[in-house]
Parts: structure tokens; C-alpha cells; sequence
């Protein structure tokens, strides 16, 4: 039996969206209608929702159709990461059906319908970035490491060395990767973010292969403290006090 699945992901800088049926009978998944949106210097959040009325209707498919979602929790943008969270479990509560958690690192290591050994790059600022190795074939992205955040010194020094003689690195951490030698950097590509193709790669193969989280308590995946928690935020304007206070 086929059921319809739709994948999200506003964790980057692009708005990752795609749409397809998978049959966990035969462990096939095909994706129908896909969308990656650039949202560089305005909000995903004020145009996800009428994103992802189009692309159902690009499809074909009515939202009570939907048999199970899946979306990308992080690490990247916290505040994107958050409105994708908040918008899938909106639709998994509301259809009764399963929900599937991705890292966006492993969107982003299928980014441009990559092939084979990938370390996924996202730039964590303050001098890290958020890393993963995958093996990615037509299965999806097969982990080969943890989510990190750290100096991308310290991924390479941590990864087999046969890896990084074939690796290539793939996402906007290529952009800042000042660490890459010069022979992964050759055989690497910098991207402004996650996009559709490798979004369907990560949730088809977690809805064939792994097991639903739990709605109610799945949190994003941030791998590190805010600016705000860090006391590192330093307000726009002087703190505004009430005459009636």
C-alpha cells in the first residue's frame, strides 16, 4: 500500500519541499512535486504555509491524503528550524499520521543529487560548523557519523583518512571552509542550502527505514547555546520602561 509523504525543511537558507508516495511493502518512495525556495534576506515562515498548498496542488494531492510527514529538525537556523518543527507537528497531530525526523545535515549532503562519500557543511559561525559524513547512493543518506559542532580542523582530524581522500564537501559550510585541503575543496561544492532532491533522498529513506518520532516531545536539534543564552546578544535599543510601573 502506497502512502503519500510530505518533506520540509527551513532549517538553511533555501526552503526545501517535496512531495511523493512511498510503499513500505516494496521499499520504494517516488517523489511527485518538489520546490526549493531561496530565502535569503526575508522569512521562510510568512510564505511556508502558502508553499505548501501550491506544491500539494502541483501534486495532486489533498492535505487528508497525507499519510505521513517528515521534516528537517537542524541544526542550522534556530528560528527556521522551529517554524518547520512547529508546521509538521501542526500536520501530524491534525491528520493522525506519523511524523519523521531528518537531520538537515543529511538534506544537505544529497544537495544537487550528490553521489557517494559527502561530508555535509553548515557554517555554525563563531569559527565552527555543523558536520556530518554520509554515504549517499540510491537509498538516501547513510550516516557515517554524528552531527557535530566544532572547527571543521577537528571533523577532518576525526575522520578516516580514506574518507576525506574521496570525500566531497558539500553545502554552504564550502563557502567558510578556509580548513578544507586543497584537494576536498576541488572536488567540493558550496550551495546556499538544503534543496528538494536531497530532501526526498533523507525522509523517503527514514520513512522506510526508521521508526516515527514521538509528536508530542520532538524538539529541534540545535547542537549549541543561543547568542541569547550565552548572554552574547546586545539589544538593538536601550530596554523601554513603563511610566506606570
Amino acid at each position: 500500500m502506497t502512502t503519500w509523504l510530505l518533506a520540509l525543511d527551513t532549517s538553511t537558507p533555501r526552503t526545501a519541499l517535496a512531495v511523493g508516495h512511498i510503499d513500505a511493502a516494496t521499499g520504494s518512495a517516488h517523489a511527485v512535486a518538489e520546490a526549493t525556495h531561496d530565502d535569503r534576506g526575508r522569512p521562510a515562515s510568512a510564505e511556508l504555509a502558502t508553499r505548501i498548498s501550491a506544491l500539494l496542488a502541483a501534486a495532486g494531492v489533498a492535505p487528508r491524503e497525507l499519510g505521513a510527514i517528515a521534516c528537517g529538525l537542524g541544526p542550522g537556523m534556530f528560528t527556521g528550524s522551529r517554524v518547520a518543527l512547529a508546521t509538521a507537528k501542526g500536520l501530524a497531530l491534525g491528520l493522525g499520521c506519523p511524523l519523521f525526523g531528518l537531520s538537515t545535515l543529511a538534506i544537505v549532503a544529497g544537495a544537487e543529487r550528490v553521489r557517494g562519500s559527502v561530508l555535509a557543511l553548515l557554517d555554525a559561525r563563531r569559527g565552527d560548523v555543523y558536520a556530518a559524513a554520509f554515504q549517499l547512493g540510491d537509498a538516501g543518506p547513510e550516516r557515517l557519523s554524528e552531527d557535530r559542532c566544532c572547527p571543521l580542523e577537528q571533523v577532518l582530524a576525526e575522520l578516516p583518512p580514506a574518507f576525506v581522500a574521496e570525500a566531497r564537501a558539500v553545502g554552504p559550510g564550502v563557502a567558510v571552509a578556509s580548513a578544507l585541503p586543497s584537494e576536498l575543496l576541488a572536488r567540493s561544492l558550496a550551495v546556499p542550502g538544503a534543496d528538494a532532491p536531497g530532501l526526498w533522498a533523507a525522509a523517503a529513506r527514514a520513512a522506510l527505514h526508521e521508526a516515527p518520532v514521538d509528536v508530542a516531545t520532538v524538539d529541534a536539534v540545535y547542537l549549541r547555546a543561543s547568542y541569547a543564552e550565552l548572554g552574547l546578544n546586545t539589544p538593538k535599543r536601550p530596554p523601554y520602561r513603563s511610566p506606570f510601573v
